[in-house]
């Protein structure tokens, strides 16, 4: 149970918490009306429905079991298509696993410019492909690349003018970006099992450049999706470099191209994976490999997201040539900056309790005492550090977890956390950097929340928008210490990271992890432009802002309210004569 949570827990939530919705605490039904469990629908793998409970856990259900209302409920990915007023094509219903079918839509005003206006003089595209490659910058939907820009308004139009001039800085402003297209992966269990491992890893690499700029990616993994079922283009590992270029060159009007497989070595184990990653760049010749991993095997799913997508992100972004100057700035920073975690160095306690982490631990709100303790370090007199040990049966369910207090985070600065941990052979651990923003709630708060300061008395309670992670699965050289050290950036689309905390996590098999040394430390600033430019949206999946969706809901409500007053205004003789008709 808990390999199949942890697999959806990382590969689904590295998407970057795009999506953050109120619970919907739905409760769920077997065939005979029997009320199983209530909470939030969180996703369908391989057969078991998993949700998260009121409490704050999680939980699985068999989807066979539940009845046919639920079936269909989790089959539109939480969606209740009920409360919807009329029809929703098939080709739209989510969490279905047939393929969509192409839309024949009219075409749109970037579709039928491409259609009209000559493109680029290397490009040979016949069909309105090019409309689906657009900016990463989030409020752009311009389609510019190989057009003319008119910059001045004909026959006294100055609003079309407006539009071109916008059109000529969207241009002048990518010009030299590479354009990107990622391909679903391969992965024959996908036909087998009620999983998307192949689109998953695709939506990945999307919503990793989007939030990363510095592209021009696709609109939607959807146009890529329909644009390969149109052309029968299906590539994997095997596929020659030859067609991967005119796939990536000639269909798609681009210059590098992301694609691979995925596989489960076996069905009935739910952490071991054969994987395939290419990223090439197809705007040189010969084509230039940036990045390439043929049939590695995994320990545990998250190796996929946590080693080898990271590792072709930075190869891509070519992170590592930091410059000179910007290395030492940020080493600087480091060195003068103060630590943001208390008690990292579990040096002081309280009644017992580490100074800066919370009194209980683990799925179930253990005390402090024994599954997790502070101990003297036998080889350093004088030396405390965290120590953590669980038997099998919390290593292979909900695994064990910990957090610190909370410390202040601004979003779009940079940070380097530091530490030192240790653990048995066989054991696998994760430290998580979770970052939070406030919101408002009509749940009332708890006064061990109120006490912890996770909510205050108006109402306000916190949600988690970002997290990093680092996995420490390294099995070469147990029950000896390592020191690990990694930078991150809080983002989110709609929200704003305010406060984090650091959540220390074992499992797998029984045994320890001990950790010590924390430091936690801002060595690069917030980018005040970023933070300036930024158009609040609910996901990354939409470029819909929320100002826009306000303005609709405003004007809805006016609508309403104008169509009720006509109402009244009616004479009451006339309202007679409607109701004899």
């Amino acid at each position: 149970m808990f390999r199949l949570l942890l697999s959806l827990f990382i590969l689904l939530v590295c998407y970057g918490f795009a999506c953050a919705a109120d619970p919907a605490q739905r409760e769920w039904k077997d065939v005979s009306g029997k009320v199983l469990a209530k909470g939030e629908f969180i996703s369908l793998m391989d057969g078991e429905v998993c949700i998260m409970t009121p409490e704050g856990t999680g939980k699985t259900i068999p989807f066979k079991i539940l009845s046919a209302e639920d079936q269909k409920f989790v089959q539109n990915n939480g969606e209740d298509l009920n409360t919807i007023k009329g029809v929703l094509p098939d080709s739209e219903e989510i969490g279905t696993q047939k393929p969509q079918e192409r839309q024949t839509s009219p075409i749109s005003a970037s579709q039928t410019l491409a259609l009209q206006t000559p493109t680029s003089q290397n490009s040979v595209l016949k069909s309105p492909i090019l409309s689906s490659l657009q900016q990463t910058q989030p409020n752009s939907d311009l389609d510019i690349v190989g057009h003319d820009v008119i910059t001045e308004a004909e026959d006294g139009d100055e609003a079309r003018g407006d539009i071109q001039v916008k059109v000529k800085d969207e241009k002048e402003k990518y010009a030299g970006q590479k354009r990107v297209v990622m391909f679903d992966f391969e992965s024959l269990w996908d036909a087998e099992l009620p999983t998307d491992y192949g689109g998953i890893m695709g939506n990945m690499f999307w919503m990793k450049l989007n939030r990363e700029k510095g592209f021009i990616i696709p609109e939607s993994m959807i146009d890529v999706r329909n644009i390969c079922e149109t052309y029968k283009i299906k590539p994997n590992p095997d596929t020659p470099l030859e067609k991967m270029k005119e796939y990536v060159t000639k269909t798609f009007n681009a210059d590098i191209g992301i694609w691979g497989k995925i596989e489960r070595v076996d069905k009935d184990v739910m952490e071991i994976y054969d994987f395939w990653l290419k990223v090439v760049d197809f705007s040189v010749d010969p084509p230039k490999i940036i990045y390439e991993v043929n049939q590695v095997r995994t320990e545990a799913i998250a190796e996929v997201t946590g080693i080898y997508v990271r590792a072709a992100i930075e190869k891509l972004y070519n992170k590592q040539a930091r410059t000179v100057a910007e290395k030492a700035d940020m080493d600087a920073n480091w060195a003068k900056n103060p630590n943001l975690m208390e008690g990292g160095d579990f040096e002081k306690v309280s009644n017992k309790i580490p100074v800066g982490w919370e009194n209980r631990c683990a799925q179930h709100r253990e005390p402090i005492g024994r599954l997790v303790k502070r101990m003297e370090d036998p080889d350093k007199p004088g030396n405390h550090f965290l120590h953590t040990e669980f038997d099998a049966g919390i290593a292979e369910g909900f695994g064990l977890m910990y957090y610190s207090k909370p410390f202040p985070i601004e979003e779009t600065a940079t940070y380097r956390i530091d530490y030192r941990i240790r653990k048995s052979k066989g054991v696998k651990a994760i430290v998580f950097i979770k970052c939070y923003d406030t919101i408002d709630t009509m749940f009332k708060p708890t006064a061990e929340a109120l006490k912890e300061g996770f909510t205050d008395k108006l109402g306000q309670q916190t949600r988690e928008v970002y997290r990093s992670q680092q996995n420490h699965w390294n099995q070469d050289h147990p029950n000896e210490w390592v020191q690990h050290s990694q930078e991150f950036t809080p983002r989110h689309t709609k929200y704003s990271p305010k406060f984090g905390r650091v959540m220390i996590f074992g499992y797998y098999t029984a045994g320890s992890v001990d950790y010590d040394d924390f430091v936690l430390k801002k060595v690069k600033n917030a980018n005040q432009e970023e933070l300036r430019s930024k158009i609040k949206r609910h996901s990354l999946d939409t470029k819909v802002t929320l100002q826009e969706m306000e303005e609709n809901e405003r004007r809805g409500l006016e609508a309403t309210k104008e169509m009720k007053h006509e109402r009244k205004e009616i004479p009451s003789e006339q309202k007679n004569k409607t109701k004899i008709k």
